[in-house]
């Protein structure tokens, strides 16, 4: 996601060898010994299948619980899965994921197992898949009351399948609804230009509102409000797909801002705690990295959300290592070859060396505004405290396809 970078902290791509060293342009650092003696007092290892009690219980003083990931790293997946199996039994029940919002009510019929379109299956090798499919196992053992919830808050980019893939999520919906008018008038009009498309919603949305009481007796609320909810992040995405090669930095806002919008409607009101992965850029809660004069959705969530009322706790992800290509066997980013010797997540690895670890940004030395820290081969330079509450750490992460 963070395709645009910050220029109040100067950054560098590095590659993963050894020759690598400081990029120009970043200040000096704290200490290597300094984040060291930091790191080792607070740092607690993890295990992949379970999650320490401590751990459990300091996330949970939280109301809302946001984990940043960096994309398509496989054993994320396995971490969210624990963590949501781990926070049930503390009150988490619902699940925001970074996901196109068009799927929403197929990922409930996936993870409660009802049956409507039992064709679906999110794809397992995608780090949301694998939570998905964990959650669906996990609530095969809870009372249907009970269940975990899982909710997708992104708009329809054209990398999620864009216009097309709306169309036919849109039309499956038809085939559950008694009488699918005006769904199928929908259906029938040219779908293939952004002022077609938004039209053709437009069109929809007015006989929406228009027939709001009839079509809610005949299709039931339920139903009438996933239609509702589709057209209206539809609505929002076709300007986004069309410009986003040519204005990523407005589209990126007006992405942020439905993220902001659907995270907010779905916890008003709940009266359970929720979990939300997002990408590192989209989870900080200030300024890191991404576009400039974004506020992002976990900087949101922390300091402007009426529904969440500050009671966020923000976790940043990543890998020490990353490999990729046939079976996993091409290295494409190694902290220990590419960072330098005073990059906290390096730092993190070398106190904790194969393990996963998660470290509380609670030591003043996190206040400091010049620790260095590497998000997918970029090092950028800032206050950890300031952008994230803890760190967690994967000793390798395999990049799975797109």
């Amino acid at each position: 996601m963070a395709r645009y970078w910050s220029g109040s902290a100067a950054l560098a791509i590095l590659g993963a060898c050894a020759a690598c060293s400081q990029p120009s342009g970043l200040p000096e650092g704290l200490p290597a010994e300094d984040l060291r003696v930091a790191v080792a007092s607070g740092v607690v290892p993890l295990a992949a299948e379970s999650i320490p009690a401590a751990v459990l219980d300091r996330l949970a003083q939280s109301r809302v619980v946001v984990v940043g990931e960096t994309h398509r790293i496989r054993e994320q997946g396995d971490l969210m899965g624990a963590l949501v199996r781990g926070l049930y039994s503390r009150g988490f029940r619902q699940l925001l994921l970074e996901w196109p919002q068009m799927t929403d009510w197929l990922l409930a019929d996936y993870v409660e197992s009802t049956g409507l379109e039992p064709s679906y299956q999110p794809p397992l090798a995608n780090v949301g898949g694998s939570v998905l499919a964990a959650i669906r196992e996990f609530n095969r053992t809870l009372p249907p009351a009970d269940r975990v919830q899982v909710h997708a808050i992104d708009v329809n980019l054209d990398e999620y399948g864009g216009a097309p893939l709306f169309v036919s999520i849109l039309a499956a919906v038809a085939r559950h609804l008694p009488t699918p008018a005006p769904v199928t008038a929908f259906l029938r009009l040219a779908y293939d230009t952004p002022a077609r498309q938004t039209s053709a919603l437009e069109q929809l949305r007015s006989e929406l509102a228009r027939n709001r009481t009839t079509l809610a007796d005949t299709w039931g609320p339920r139903w009438y409000d996933i239609v509702w909810d589709m057209v209206d992040a539809e609505l929002a995405s076709v300007g986004i797909r069309a410009d986003r090669q040519r204005d990523y930095d407005r589209t990126t806002r007006e992405r942020e801002q439905v993220m902001k919008r659907l995270a907010d409607s779905l916890l008003d009101g709940y009266g359970d705690r929720t979990l939300v992965t997002t990408g590192n850029t989209h989870a900080q809660k200030s300024r890191l990295m991404g576009t400039e004069g974004v506020e992002w959705l976990g900087d949101y969530l922390v300091h402007r959300s009426p529904v969440a009322g500050g009671s966020v706790f923000v976790v940043g992800v990543t890998p020490a290592r990353v490999v990729s290509g046939s079976g996993g066997s091409t290295v494409e980013y190694d902290v220990t070859d590419a960072s330098p010797a005073n990059e906290i997540w390096r730092v993190m690895h070398e106190v904790l060396p194969g393990r996963i670890g998660l470290l509380p940004l609670d030591d003043p030395v996190f206040d400091v505004g010049s620790v260095l820290m590497a998000f997918d081969g970029t090092i950028y330079a800032g206050a950890p405290k300031a952008h994230y509450d803890a760190l967690i750490l994967l000793p390798l992460g395999h990049r799975v396809p797109t």
